[in-house]
């Protein structure tokens, strides 16, 4: 499974003004005061440029290796959960009626799942009726 962390560069542009962007995701900009707000508000602006991205039924783009100085920004554990159900239903072609028949539950439950009303624990459980162990891996956020 695809760890859903993505390579970002904070530039600072003038004092006190740092911007984040992400090469893999160029929807994802955003900035702050210090690079440590600016590495927060980062975790929030690619969250919500992939939840874009899972509304708009886009496939999400696994993340390219951090090169040298870059950091490495996480996706917050739900929407990586939902990334991670989409890519998996995607690539294995499975349609959500297909993996509600599978978990035992009607289609709605499924598309609670994908629209993220749903709580974790339940897309958690579609994961691995797909055969998915999910399992989350912490990387110090300076990477490279």
């Amino acid at each position: 499974m695809t760890a859903f962390a993505y390579p970002a560069q904070i530039e600072e542009q003038a004092p006190g003004e740092f911007l984040v962007t992400f090469r893999d995701i160029p929807e994802a900009i955003t900035g702050g005061p210090t690079l440590a707000e600016s590495f927060a508000l980062a975790v929030d602006a690619l969250g919500v440029a992939i939840e874009g991205y899972l509304i708009d039924g886009l496939g999400v783009p696994d993340p390219t290796p951090a090169e040298a100085g870059e950091f490495v920004v996480p996706l917050e554990p739900a929407i990586a959960a939902r990334a991670a159900l989409e890519t998996t239903m995607l690539r294995a072609g499975v349609s959500g009626r297909a993996l509600a028949d599978r978990m035992g539950k009607d289609e709605k439950h499924v598309r609670r799942i994908l629209s993220g009303s749903a709580k974790m624990d339940q897309t958690l459980e579609a994961l691995r009726v797909l055969g998915v162990r999910p399992s989350l891996s912490f990387e110090p956020p300076l990477a490279a």
